[in-house]
């Protein structure tokens, strides 16, 4: 063999000695993270779902990278708590309504319906929610997660198949809700309460199973509610507790170098404020893009806030929510419940 074949025969060695050992290098400095969600990546809920997934990347200096999955193609809402605790994803979309068993204390929002309407206001109310009340973060550890980022869904708003104006207007009508408080709530104005799972909705409006639904406003505009019921009744006052979170799993989270944690939580901090601008614009977008596609929405007014959020009825909920707790062996459920009221009525406090 020449000397300069030799020479080149060891040129080609080392070439790819070099791009093993670079592509080794690569895949181990880099974390892919699979994230499941059972919402589809559109409106509000895309936009800040992507905003994250490059702020960790960038924060944790390109170490870590979301491939999310969504639209349930990996579990369903149903399921994403049990696949995350499971450690059969790494991060999920968790929608506290979908476990009242194992989130209960989280239930307790929707107990107070009436609220603040600034993202930060209710961000405030969260975050200090968790830090003075032990058991929210009892019921996370129980599950085997850990709250990354918190967002919100859109204040509730009212879709109809029918012409709706008012509150009045539920009566006798066949409407849905997510969760049970709601579900009473919708009793309370003498309408027939019906439970539908949220991927049925779209079918359940089209046949008439259900005549209206009751959810957050950009949920239901983003699964396209909106066409089947094309009456709308719209405001930021009712139903501001729609905690949305992406969790990982405990196990993973613990996994992590401290770097890459600080550099996840650096990403969420700055999401959690961006989010506030994206908050309020999507309302004012969602009502702009109904009316455009044919739909009449409305506003309800202050009369329909306060027949939404009937204390006497209110007060019924709230000594069944203790009562439960309190079988469940959680005592001082009803101290919880009043130390929780107290946050909020702080939080309304700031926008005054």
């Amino acid at each position: 063999m020449s000397k300069k074949n030799k020479k080149k025969i060891f040129l080609m060695f080392f070439i790819a000695v070099f791009c093993i050992f670079s592509t080794m290098n690569s895949s181990e400095a880099v974390t892919e993270l699979k994230l499941s969600d059972h919402d589809v990546c559109g409106g509000l809920k895309g936009e800040v779902g992507q905003y994250w997934f490059d702020q960790v990347e960038k924060e944790t200096g390109g170490k870590v990278k979301i491939k999310a999955y969504w639209g349930g193609v990996l579990f369903n809402e149903e399921e994403q708590l049990n696949a995350l605790s499971n450690g059969l994803v790494d991060i999920a979309a968790i929608y506290p309504d979908f476990y009242p068993k194992q989130l209960a204390i989280f239930g307790a929002y929707w107990l107070f319906p009436k609220g603040p309407e600034k993202w930060e206001t209710i961000r405030w109310i969260y975050k200090t929610s968790i830090e003075r009340i032990p058991e929210f973060a009892r019921e996370l550890d129980q599950a085997k997660i850990k709250i990354l980022l918190m967002e919100n869904g859109l204040p509730m708003a009212y879709m109809a198949r029918y012409p709706i104006s008012s509150l009045k207007d539920l009566e006798g009508k066949k409407w849905r809700a997510g969760d049970r408080w709601n579900l009473k709530l919708l009793e309370n104005q003498k309408a027939i309460a019906v439970s539908v799972p949220w991927s049925d909705c779209y079918m359940a409006l089209q046949t008439g199973v259900v005549d209206g639904i009751v959810s957050n406003y950009d949920g239901m505009h983003r699964q396209r509610f909106d066409e089947p019921a094309k009456n709308i009744l719209a405001g930021k006052a009712i139903g501001w507790s729609q905690p949305m979170y992406y969790c990982i799993n405990l196990d993973t989270w613990n996994k992590l170098p401290e770097d890459v944690q600080q550099g996840i939580l650096r990403a969420s901090e700055n999401t959690e404020k961006t989010f506030s601008e994206m908050y309020e614009a999507e309302f004012d977008r969602i009502v702009e893009a109904e009316k455009k596609a044919g739909c009449t929405v409305q506003f309800y007014s202050s009369e329909d806030v306060d027949r939404w959020a009937d204390e006497n009825c209110l007060e019924k909920l709230r000594k069944i929510f203790v009562d439960e707790l309190t079988a469940e062996g959680i005592a001082n459920s009803s101290e919880m419940l009043d130390q929780l009221k107290l946050i909020i009525e702080e939080g309304i406090n700031k926008e005054k």
